[in-house]
């Protein structure tokens, strides 16, 4: 399939300029040149620089026919999409088709999924009664939709796991803080230091110490995801059983949203300061006589 592509729109909706091993990706004024993916290219037999004639009919009816130069390969390691897909310039599609300043597609990107729903709709009813269909990506690619309604699955389920580990690791920490200061705290209750104060006191130290530990792991978090999110992260292991949904690569770009942020850590903090109360509670019931005693 030959598709015809704006090179500099191109490149901020899909990652396909980025998966060139061979030659460049499509630009601007690049009319005799043509992208083509790698299995395509060995399927052909064809190398960089050399042409390939590319034969279609013409919305006028007509037979286009153009020959182009493979200026760049490209791989993005799913099966289906190197093998089937070639890519050249919006102005070189529209001389071979004749379709003048007309396209046939144009595809949107949202930067957040969650918003795809309500995109949808204000399209519809803005070009509704017309001859342009809109298609979801849910509707074009049920298989991948079912794939991400999984992860979301596991997803939740490893976050449910790291939430009890945290928060059994805090309450411990703040155990072992209680245990260690008991000659300290009783000492505190011995001069007149309410128990309600000590009280607070623990759990005052418990919510620094996770907001310390938050601010690290979110620094040191948001650090990896921007450097993967420009590099990329190699899971074609994982992506095996998905390679015939045409564009799933096993390269994956992830990206820093606030609502799969922002929510853990709430709930976290929230967490901690629960299961700090009861040894804040314990360290509060002290006897000071005994507390000063402990060794």
């Amino acid at each position: 399939m030959l598709i015809g592509i704006d090179p500099v729109a191109e490149a901020k909706v899909t990652f396909i300029s980025r998966t060139v091993v061979q030659g460049r990706a499509l630009i601007p004024g690049a009319d005799r040149e043509v992208m083509i993916g790698r299995r395509l290219a060995d399927k052909l037999g064809v190398r960089l620089g050399e042409k390939i004639v590319v034969m279609a009919q013409a919305a006028n009816g007509e037979l286009g026919t153009a020959a182009y130069g493979v200026g760049g390969i490209f791989s993005t390691e799913s099966a289906s999409f190197d093998g089937a897909f070639a890519f050249v310039t919006l102005p070189a599609a529209q001389s071979l088709l004749a379709l003048g300043s007309r396209v046939s597609t144009i595809n949107v990107r949202l930067e957040d999924r969650a918003h795809v729903s309500a995109a949808v709709a204000l399209l519809r009813a803005r070009i509704g009664g017309t001859d342009v269909t809109l298609i979801p990506w849910q509707e074009l690619l049920p298989q991948l939709e079912d794939m991400v309604r999984l992860l979301r699955v596991v997803s939740s389920i490893i976050l449910a796991v790291l939430l009890l580990v945290i928060t059994t690791s805090v309450i411990n920490t703040v155990f072992m803080a209680v245990t260690e200061r008991t000659r300290e705290f009783g000492v505190m209750l011995a001069l007149g230091t309410s128990p309600a104060a000590l009280r607070r006191m623990v759990v005052y130290e418990s919510i620094a110490l996770l907001l310390i530990a938050s601010a690290v792991g979110y620094g040191a978090g948001i650090a990896l995801v921007l450097y993967l999110g420009h590099a990329g992260m190699d899971l074609s292991s994982f992506f095996a059983g998905y390679s015939a949904i045409p564009g799933l690569t096993g390269i994956v770009y992830p990206r820093i949203f606030g609502a799969t942020v922002v929510p853990p850590g709430i709930a976290l903090l929230i967490a901690g300061v629960l299961v700090s109360l009861y040894p804040a509670a314990k360290a509060a019931r002290l006897d000071p006589v005994q507390a000063i005693r402990h060794v």
